[in-house]
């Protein structure tokens, strides 16, 4: 039996996909081509260059580019692109413009700027709201694919853009790593939050550098080893220039290592200084969008957390109700909502 190689571009999968051969292919586009009056035409060499990445859209006449984004209904940079690194939008953010500008993007990073960025956040910012509809499973292949993306536009981008890139990538990385808490695979989750730590102090972004470390602290929390969430969630706190929802976060994520560490006193000051700074979160609009979840409600489970680690099961119990009756409803019957749905029933 022949060895089927991996497909080199978008193009050769999709290809693959209708099993046609290359010279199968060649000829149902001529057909295609014919039959809705399109002049251009694509000889087997060149079908062959195109499958195997060895030919870029700017050498394609504009007849056969048009030829070819009919017969697929995709841009032509998407088609071009290695499957690791297509545009994929699962939560349907993007409009055409902001889909054509990462495609481009793709296939030539060089040319990446602030909007090519900011549509690629916009994609992952969708798929962390899918995320609250589905599960951690199902989300994780599509974030791996921004990661692909963002690995090359980070490596290929212009000095003046490299921050946000460099940031965007810690950004994706921090995720895969939270993701790969759930589904107990504690090893990725390590390197993925380690690689997002490096990123942001490479990128001078306090906000992520700041999420890496306390989702790093939670990990080890999850497994219990306390000293090293404390470490690591204290690291977290350092930086004045974080987000007060970030600061929220890791302040009742510390008082839970504490109290679980029988430190009740210490867990009890971060407790309390942790309640008065939800009294000062913005409102929605002025939260970071990877942070839209630092919200009262949200908040409301974490004190229910701590409670539970000091001893006040009764507490917790209310909390983790108060939580759930004000969350969202995608939020409340979610996958990371489990803790919360379980403290409630005890």
């Amino acid at each position: 039996m022949s060895r089927v190689y991996p497909a080199r571009t978008v193009l050769a999968q999709r290809i693959r996909e209708r099993r046609l051969t290359l010279e199968e292919f060649s000829e149902q586009l001529e057909v295609f081509a014919r039959e809705n009056n399109e002049v251009g035409t694509v000889s087997i060499r060149h079908v062959q260059g195109l499958a195997a990445g060895q030919l870029t859209s700017d050498r394609l006449r504009p007849a056969t580019t048009r030829l070819l984004e009919r017969y697929f209904e995709s841009p032509i940079e998407e088609l071009l692109v290695s499957p690791e690194t297509r545009v994929s939008d699962p939560a349907g953010v993007l409009d055409p413009d902001g889909r054509e500008r990462l495609s481009m993007a793709a296939v030539q990073p060089w040319r990446t700027d602030e909007a090519a960025i900011e549509a690629l956040a916009a994609v992952l910012v969708g798929i962390r709201h899918l995320e609250d509809e589905t599960s951690a499973a199902a989300v994780f292949p599509s974030v791996q694919q921004q990661q692909n993306l963002a690995d090359q536009l980070a490596a290929g981008v212009r000095a003046q853009a490299r921050p946000a890139a460099l940031g965007l990538s810690s950004e994706i990385n921090q995720y895969l790593g939270w993701l790969s808490i759930p589904l107990g695979r504690w090893d990725d989750a390590d390197r993925y939050l380690d690689r997002a730590a490096v990123l942001a102090v490479e990128a001078d972004d306090p906000l992520r550098f700041s999420t890496a470390l306390s989702f790093q602290a939670y990990a080890r929390l999850r497994r219990g080893d306390l000293r090293k969430a404390d470490s690591l969630s204290e690291a977290a706190q350092r930086d004045t220039r974080e987000h007060i929802g970030l600061r929220t976060y890791i302040t009742y994520q510390r008082a839970e290592v504490l109290a679980r560490d029988n430190d009740r006193a210490s867990a009890v000051r971060l407790l309390t200084e942790a309640d008065r700074m939800v009294g000062q979160l913005p409102p929605p609009e002025g939260l970071p969008p990877s942070g839209y979840w630092y919200v009262p409600a949200f908040f409301m489970g974490q004190r229910g957390f701590v409670l539970r680690a000091l001893g006040d099961i009764q507490g917790a119990r209310r909390a983790a109700l108060e939580c759930l009756a004000t969350m969202p409803a995608a939020w409340r019957d979610s996958e990371w909502a489990i803790r919360r749905r379980k403290l409630a029933e005890e």
